[in-house]
Parts: structure tokens; sequence; C-alpha cells
């Protein structure tokens, strides 16, 4: 008989292993040896007994369940034994009757015990895997707190999270910009992802090279707007009782994050409650975020009413609906309120436009005269044309369309008809003057994106611009743009700087 006490202790109490686990194991264990031994486990029988302490199921013994034969039928050594020694084992045993046969482990063979050990720790590794990953999967949403565990060649960091050999991984980018990270340093991490890492490939760090990994994956971060979220939703208890919502957030990492929030009661100002007494709430938020500014606005279902919020620190005298059909909007400010209404590097008005989701422009009270003046004049062209053909076309036909010249556009021009854009496009193009590709390249991103277009639309726009070789001695092809033959392969036209990519 085994005494196994201090095995099975440890498995419960270190492993944290129910007993009933453990038991099991251990009898597969030994069952997985006996068949080893004698090729089968039919006839194994594992049963547990108190140890001397009176501690249940501490002590285990397996028996071969044999039945009891004449000498003369005795062919199967492994399920039958002859009488006589059957006899010399119990008294008072029969033919046909069925011996339990204690045996001592010890004397099975080296690599039956060796392959049950095995077994038994890869069912120990299995169950401590889907113990950390149920652990793990709780904390999926939500802050934890981790201490910094090693650096990574690839700039990502291990983070103890204290669910034993699993470490969570903190990647480059969940990473704020506005942040070093020490070994050893204890931080609040949003966890990102959980998910069970058997089929993930990824590159191991220390060895350059790939493998494939398993376990549990833990993905942590600082850098997204739920990290800042979740820290704001445990700063405000009236965000936890549901009297004040979050309802919608947008963030660059390390230098500003706006969150608009609302509510459905009178007497609660949800600014003020987000924003705390003389700005202790938001306050705590942001060093725990390095210092980076949060804007903390009112949500109104006024599109209009929430993209002047939404541009604070800036005054917005009024804002304007340009197009609905592309949610094109200019905010109109004062003029020593546009630095502060586009913000660094542009940084505020395009966390308004995620926060809104609207396409904003920022003017001042001039220059959106200039610009009102100028759409009134193409209005009005358009208006002139429209009243010339309805006095030409008889009802029931449709007045035909106007030429190049008409629009203005120059014959050597391409017109932005011509590539294959999409309607909306082309009228948001022509809303800001732009009406041939030669107009479109004469603008740099940045001076495109000023007039409201986004990074999309400067891509569909680039990406429909095709470059067609001629089949000619020589390897020449035509500029789509300004028309000037060039060398095959040339990649920038020197007489407009159009850019061309070759397969």
């Amino acid at each position: 008989m085994l005494d196994l006490t201090e095995e099975i202790s440890s498995m419960i109490t270190e492993r944290h292993m129910d007993e009933e686990k453990v038991l099991s194991l251990v009898r597969d264990m030994l069952v997985s040896a006996y068949k080893r031994k004698f090729g089968t486990d039919e006839n194994a029988v594992v049963r547990f007994f108190p140890n001397q302490r009176g501690e249940e199921n501490r002590m285990v013994e397996i028996y071969s369940v044999k039945e009891v034969v004449e000498e003369e039928n005795w062919y199967d050594r492994v399920r039958q034994i002859p009488l006589d020694e059957a006899e010399t084992l119990a008294d008072g045993v029969e033919v046909g009757d069925s011996l339990e046969i204690p045996l001592d482990p010890k004397s099975f063979e080296y690599s039956a015990v060796q392959s049950a050990k095995q077994r038994s720790q890869q069912v120990v590794k299995e169950y401590n895997t889907d113990r950390v990953y149920v652990d793990a999967k709780a904390m999926e949403g939500k802050l934890v707190i981790g201490e910094i565990k090693k650096s990574l060649r690839n700039g990502d960091f291990l983070v103890n999270l204290n669910l034993e050999e699993t470490d969570a991984i903190f990647p480059v980018r969940g990473q704020s910009p506005r942040e070093s990270y020490e070994i050893q340093e204890k931080l609040k991490f949003f966890v990102e992802k959980v998910d069970r890492g058997e089929e993930n490939r990824g590159r191991d760090a220390m060895r350059g090279k790939q493998q494939k990994k398993g376990g549990v994956r833990i993905l942590l971060s600082r850098a997204s707007k739920e990290f800042v979220k979740a820290l704001i939703e445990n700063e405000v208890p009236e965000i936890s009782s549901g009297d004040v919502e979050i309802k919608a957030i947008a963030r660059h990492a390390g230098i500003r994050t706006k969150v608009a929030v609302d509510t459905r009661k009178t007497d609660i100002d949800p600014v003020g409650s987000t924003v705390g007494k003389a700005g202790t709430r938001i306050q705590t938020v942001m060093t725990e975020c390095e210092g980076e500014k949060i804007d903390v606005v009112r949500y109104s279902d006024d599109p209009l009413v929430f993209i002047a919020n939404a541009l604070i620190p800036a005054q917005v005298r009024r804002v304007v609906t340009i197009d609905p059909a592309t949610k094109h909007v200019v905010a109109i400010v004062d003029d020593n309120q546009l630095g502060i209404a586009i913000g660094q590097s542009g940084v505020n008005v395009k966390l308004a436009k995620m926060l809104c989701d609207w396409n904003i422009e920022v003017k001042t009270q001039d220059q959106f005269n200039e610009m009102e003046q100028t759409m009134e004049i193409y209005r009005n062209v358009d208006s002139l044309f429209k009243a010339e053909d309805e006095e030409g076309v008889e009802e029931g036909e449709e007045a035909p369309a106007l030429t190049n010249s008409e629009i203005g556009i120059d014959p050597d021009d391409t017109p932005l008809t011509d590539i294959g854009l999409d309607e909306k496009l082309i009228r948001k193009l022509h809303d800001v003057d732009i009406w041939s590709i030669q107009e479109f390249f004469d603008y740099t991103d940045e001076e495109l994106r000023d007039k409201g277009l986004d990074d999309n639309d400067i891509a569909t726009v680039r990406n429909s611009v095709e470059v067609e070789e001629e089949e000619e001695e020589g390897g020449v092809f035509e500029c789509p743009i300004c028309h000037t033959e060039l060398p095959a392969g040339t990649e920038v036209c020197p007489n407009c700087g159009a850019e061309f990519e070759f397969e």
C-alpha cells in the first residue's frame, strides 16, 4: 500500500486542484501503469484508505481482480488464478470466485511507471491551463494590477498577474508613448483579450525563432481608450450606479482623450460628476496616465451641439452643416480660438471627429465667409445652367450634361467623373472646388484634409488614377495627369509630380 499523503495534499493546496480530481489522477496513473505491464486494465481496481492520522483517501492500493479456476483450466495468467494458489491468499475460496490480489506498484516496469508519470504531469498541466484560462477570462475587459517582470527583445514586456506560471503580455502597441516602464514596477493594466494559446503562432523573442505556443495568452494595454474608460468608471460611482453613462470616447494615447457623458436625470450634472469636485476625480485618472489631458464633454442627440461641445477647450461660435449626407460640418470659431480648436498637430479636431463620427472643418468667420461665397457662386452657376436647360428641354426629356469646358475644366485635364469615383465623393470634391485629377494633385494631403477630405477619400482618388503604359518600342507611357511621355519605370512625373506604382 502506498502512502501518498504528501503528494495528494500538495496537489490540493499548491495546485488548487479539488480532491476528487486528484484522486482520479492517481487512479488513472496506476491503472495506466498496470495496463503497460499486463496489456489490459479491465481487471484493475484502485482503492483509497485513510492514513495513520485518520486523513481520508491518502493511502492507495491497486488490485488485480482474478477468477479462481481449476489448475487444468488455468489459461489466462492476467485474469485467472488456480485454486491451489488462491487458497494460499484467502480462506474458503472456491472455483468461480473473484479474488482481489494486491499488487506492489514498485514491481511495475520502469517504462510503465514513467509513462504513467508523464501522463499524470500532462493532466496536471492541462488542468492548470484550464483553471488559469477560467481565472484570466474573468479578468477580460477589466482593470488589473500587475508587476512588470521581464523586457523582451521586441519591446514587449511580460507582466506577472499572480496566475501561477502564466505571465501576461504587455505588447508595444499597448504601451503609451508618454510612459516608460521599469522591471518590478507595479501598474494598472486593461485586459484586452484572453485566449488559449495552443493554436497561436508567435515569435519567441528570447530565441529569435518561430515556435508553437501553448497555455493561455493574456494581452494587456495602457494605450487603449478602454483603459481610460475603465479608470473613469472606477473613479465615478455615478457611472457604476447607471446614473451617468459614457456615450463615446476617443483617445490619442499619451496626448489627449475626449470622453462624452450623459444622464437621464435632471438633477445630475454628468460632466461635473465625472470631473469631480475641483477636478479631483479626473485628476486621479490623468495622474494614472502620466498627465495625459482628458476632456469630459456633455453628449447631445443634436449633432451640432455635440460637435461644439467636443471641440473644447475651444469656444465654438456656431456649427454649420455643409452636407448631411456625408456628415460634413464647419465649426466657426474666433481667430484666437482657431489654434485651440485644431490643436497641436490637429489632435483636438481629429479626436472631436472620432468622438462625434462627423467630418469637422474648423474655420474663422472670415474663412467661412470666403468658403460660403465660393459655394454660393457655384450654386448660382448651377441654377443658371438648370434654368437655361429647362427652357430647352421638353417634359419627360433629360437635360443634356454640361461639357467640361462649360464647367471650366481644361481640355487637357481629366475630370473626376472619368475615373470611376462614387457620386457622393465626386460631389464632396466639387463642393471644395476640385473638378479634375490635375486640380486634386495640386494640393498636399494636409491641404486636402483642411478642405474636409479624410484619409479614405484621398486614398480612394489616388488609387483610382491608373497608369496606362503604351506598348511602344523603347518602353514609354503617358502621364495621365499632364500627358507627358515618360520612360517605363518612372515613379514620379518630373513635370507635375504625380507618383506611379508598377506591378
